[in-house]
Parts: C-alpha cells; structure tokens; sequence
C-alpha cells in the first residue's frame, strides 16, 4: 500500500470503477481528527473518509461530492478508532483513484 509508506515517490492506485476504497490499520485504537489526501492526477470527485474500531462496522466521519484533486486536509471531529478507509464513489478521471499520500493524524 504504496499511500502509507511514508515515500512520497510511490502512489496507490485503484481499479478502473466505482467504488474503490484503500484502509489504514493504524494498529492500535487512537484518537484522530484529520486526514490528508494527497492525490495523484487519478482523484476522487465523490468520496467518504470512515473509521472503524474492529475494521467491520464503520462510521463516515467526513464526505464530499465536490472533491478537485490536489491536497486535501480533511478535519472532523475527534473520534476513536483503530481503522481509517477512504472511499472513492465517483472518479474525477477515467482512470481509477490514485494517492501519492494518505496520512492520519489526532
């Protein structure tokens, strides 16, 4: 998972349709309230950043239908949680998703 390995020179990139999603197990539960994106020129229009304390029931803590790419700092209120999963609905290319960066953060 080329988006969390802390190389900004290696990107994740998705299956060419919708959805498509990429999760972080951040290996143990901690309290977060923002997530950067940054994506690659493959960007989501439509997508959800949910939370998850077992990595089975998730929670969306943050959406959007206007997303343009580029540097997204995404904020939210604090929550708890061990898993972070974004998820694309609706490509902004013809190609899939693609971060060069998927960092989380309290």
């Amino acid at each position: 998972m080329y988006a969390v390995d802390g190389n900004s020179g290696t990107r994740w990139e998705s299956a060419f349709s919708d959805p498509q999603w990429i999760s972080v197990d951040l290996g143990t539960a901690a309290t977060i309230s923002r997530v950067y994106l940054n994506w690659e020129g493959a960007y989501a229009i439509s997508y959800s950043i949910e939370v998850s304390a077992n990595g089975t029931t998730w929670s969306t803590v943050y959406s959007t239908t206007t997303g343009d790419g580029g540097i997204d700092n995404v904020t939210f209120a604090p929550v708890n949680a061990k898993f972070v999963r974004l998820t694309g609905t609706q490509r902004g290319t013809q190609y899939g998703y693609s971060l060069w960066d998927m960092e989380v953060y309290p």
